[in-house]
């Protein structure tokens, strides 16, 4: 294959789904403490959320350096790749399409593309997989990158969060919107939809959270994919996915995704989500 794709840990994708599709995902940094872990590779899911409530310090996230992406590129195009297209969430959200560039730089002999687009989760590692089945096609590189681009258009993520205070303490919410969540007792909604992460609703309950993404859900129309998020709630997502099974064009299982912990650690434990793309 001589267009390959690389991503990043926080597209979710299952280890042997990327394999399988030649996909390669290169590993952010959880730091707790004076530790530092890499995502999916030296803390297991389990052991993240089971240990979030109570770490000593609030758990911060950083990019890989660029030696890890260079590594991974050279790695690359020694099996024969020509051309690589490495696909992460846009600057305004993290370093990690900058940290690709600059390793991008250290290689010579195949061709790098750093596309910034604008999801996590599955909504990015739907980019990532429909981009490897387009290369596995054999569909030039350009076209390739057009369907990514495409697609991220019409990729949306919603979250029901438990509490809007992980996002507090990573600074990715507005303290005064805490503070109104905390004192109307409001389980906040957020979505994720060209890189613009916002506000998109309030429930009072649980039950009520699943109610508003199933209700979301119909509104958004003709559906190409859809998966059930979760971090650490494993209940709640079945009870989502069998409301939203019969609003589906098929009868296939619906996809069910624990967030990795590299996400979890700005969402918090208990919170649902759907990562959606809308037909063309």
């Amino acid at each position: 294959m001589s267009t390959r794709i690389v991503t990043d840990s926080t597209c979710d994708l299952p280890a042997e789904m990327a394999e399988k599709f030649g996909i390669r995902i290169i590993p952010n940094y959880i730091n707790i403490g004076e530790k530092s872990f890499l995502d999916g590779v030296d803390i297991s899911h389990e052991e993240f959320y089971k240990g979030l409530p109570n770490f000593p310090a609030h758990p911060k996230t950083s990019a890989p350096g660029s030696g890890m992406f260079s590594s991974v590129y050279q790695q690359l195009a020694n099996e024969g790749a020509r051309h690589i297209i490495s696909l992460h969430i846009h600057s305004g959200l993290s370093n990690l399409s900058n940290a690709a560039r600059v390793g991008a730089e250290a290689i010579q002999g195949v061709q790098i593309t750093v596309l910034e687009v604008g999801q996590l989760a599955l909504g990015l590692g739907f980019m990532a997989l429909a981009a490897a089945q387009a290369a596995l096609d054999g569909m030039p590189t350009t076209e390739i990158i057009d369907g990514i681009r495409n697609q991220d258009r019409r990729t949306i993520i919603y979250a029901a969060l438990n509490t809007l205070d992980y996002l507090r303490k990573s600074g990715r919410a507005p303290g005064l919107l805490v503070g109104v969540a905390k004192l109307l007792r409001i389980k906040p909604i957020i979505q994720l939809h060209k890189g613009v992460l916002r506000l998109a609703g309030q429930v009072r309950t649980g039950s009520k959270s699943i109610d508003w993404l199933a209700s979301g859900l119909k509104k958004l129309g003709r559906l190409n994919k859809v998966a059930v998020l979760h971090t650490h709630a494993p209940e709640r997502a079945e009870i989502l996915a069998g409301r939203i099974h019969r609003l589906l064009p098929t009868n296939k299982k619906i996809l069910i995704s624990e967030v990795t912990p590299i996400l979890g650690v700005h969402i918090g434990p208990g919170a649902v989500g759907l990562a959606c793309v809308n037909a063309e």
